[in-house]
């Protein structure tokens, strides 16, 4: 098991991409923290994880991330039931879309109270519980990013301010606390059937192709929290690059295909500027491989 005896918390914990999260890191062996704004939802996904991964610890608490106290005595009590955070998954998020000049004030300031201050109080209340004294199993903080970042779909302005400025958020903590022993790392997907995208209709099984379900982002947090990936830090892992690279992998000839150092070359000469944005992503495409086999 990849995280087997590992204390991961994770916020936004209720639904989609941070439910998902969830069950994977517990059937790998973790034990976990829990947070979401809603008891009934972060119930069913214990519920869900005991059902499947019964020897994992599950703690759940209901906190607002905007609200640090709320969140700063959520933690407190994670540390007390679990022990150091060897992981902790800055997840929750949200969105709404408007013209920029109709934009609701208070609506844009709640999105950005979320994707961000969220952000910050999430790790201000996990540091002081965060595994950093072994620079062999370094303490991770992964943020839920989005492609918003570089892209930025108009009429979602706020969201993109958000999803910006956690990228720099993590650069410079990345380099603020490089000597601690914590890694800063971030997922950005394209498109995923959540309610944060079709509402109440995610997970109704009629998802347009290219929106990605939510346990197709599981191999990027789980590489990121693994063994694998102790020396990764400040890296952006755009989903919609790895996507490409697993359609190339499996057209590509049995010989070029069971590894990064067997593929990097067929995958230069197929494209070399897909080459150019993954070529520091060898580790994460040796932990895909290994998963699909």
């Amino acid at each position: 098991m990849l995280l087997k005896g590992k204390n991961i918390i994770i916020t936004g914990a209720g639904r989609g991409i941070g439910r998902a999260i969830s069950i994977a890191c517990a059937k790998e062996g973790a034990n976990l923290g829990l947070i979401s704004r809603t008891l009934e939802e972060i119930s069913e996904t214990k519920d869900i994880i005991q059902s499947q991964a019964s020897s994992s610890k599950v703690v759940i608490k209901v906190a607002d991330v905007t609200k640090y106290d709320d969140l700063s005595k959520a933690f407190k009590e994670f540390y007390d039931e679990l022990g150091q955070f060897n992981g902790v998954v800055a997840n929750a998020g949200y969105s709404r879309m408007w013209a920029t000049h109709e934009f609701i004030n208070e609506k844009f300031s709640e999105i950005l109270d979320i994707n961000v201050l969220g952000v910050f109080y999430t790790f201000k209340a996990a540091y002081g519980f965060m595994k950093k004294d072994d620079k062999k199993d370094k303490a991770r903080f992964l943020i839920t990013g989005s492609e918003a970042y570089p892209y930025a779909p108009q009429r979602l302005t706020a969201y993109v301010a958000s999803k910006y400025a956690v990228v720099g958020m993590q650069k410079a903590m990345a380099t603020e606390y490089k000597r601690e022993n914590i890694t800063f790392n971030m997922v950005l997907p394209t498109q995923v059937d959540t309610r944060l995208l079709r509402g109440k209709n995610a997970g109704d099984g009629n998802k347009p192709d290219h929106v990605l379900n939510p346990t197709e982002l599981n191999d990027y947090y789980l590489f990121l929290l693994s063994d694998d990936a102790n020396k990764v830090d400040d890296t952006l892992i755009f989903t919609y690059d790895i996507q490409d690279i697993k359609k190339l992998l499996h057209d590509a000839p049995v010989d070029k295909n069971d590894s990064w150092d067997n593929f990097k070359d067929y995958l230069k000469e197929k494209s070399s500027e897909l080459y150019e944005k993954v070529k520091n992503l060898g580790k994460l495409i040796d932990f895909i491989i290994s998963r699909e086999k």
